[in-house]
């Protein structure tokens, strides 16, 4: 039992978040004066159909989390709206790498070709005239082998990452960039807590 519950920390130890600590920011930039965020539409990744949605809808359920308005505007784009700044950011956002956990059956094979054992017995006799004789056995005796052959099941994480940007609306000046990925048990979980930690750091930069 102690064995299984140190497996499973092991496993969430290493089932964690990482990204880069040291965003990318313009450092002149009035991040007081933004009134607007607008989360554009996010492309789905190669490896999985809808992914783009999946990572937009958690990107607002988040900034709608943290006590913003969100609004669908009448292209299908959604607004956070941020304070009542005349200022107007444009958030994007690709999906660099989104992966579901997988259940491989990894068949094995194990080949015990046995052995054999040789025991030697000596022992001496002495006669009456003391004149001494040895006598040796030998014993020898044969392991077979065996064969234990069967599946075993393995399981691969998923694993989402997500590179985010923010762009000026009115200069085109991009202001913030940094890129996060996360790699859990189960992929709603892990979609979720990669963007929470974007979100989280965007959030930072509001007064």
């Amino acid at each position: 039992m102690i064995k299984k519950i140190n497996s499973i920390a092991l496993l969430l130890l290493f089932s964690c978040w990482s990204g880069s600590e040291n965003p990318a920011v313009q450092s002149k930039y009035d991040f007081s004066g933004v009134g607007i965020l607008q989360v554009n539409k996010i492309s789905d990744h190669s490896s999985m159909l809808g992914s783009g949605e999946m990572v937009l809808n958690r990107i607002t359920h988040n900034f709608l989390k943290y006590g913003y308005s969100v609004n669908e505007s009448n292209d299908n784009l959604f607004e956070v709206e941020i304070s009542s700044g005349k200022l107007s950011l444009e958030l994007s956002c690709i999906i660099t790498e989104f992966t579901d956990s997988e259940m491989i059956v990894v068949p094995y094979r194990h080949e015990d070709r046995g052995y054999t054992k040789t025991v030697v017995q000596q022992s001496s006799d002495q006669d009456e005239e003391k004149e001494k004789s040895q006598s040796q056995t030998s014993t020898t005796t044969t392991h077979a082998g065996k064969v234990r052959q069967g599946n075993r099941v393995e399981y691969t994480q998923s694993k989402v990452g997500v590179m985010l940007k923010m762009i000026d609306q009115d200069s085109g000046d991009m202001v913030w960039s940094n890129s996060y990925w996360y790699s859990g048990l189960e992929l709603q979980r892990t979609i979720d807590l990669c963007i929470k930690n974007g979100v989280v750091q965007i959030k930072k930069l509001f007064p």
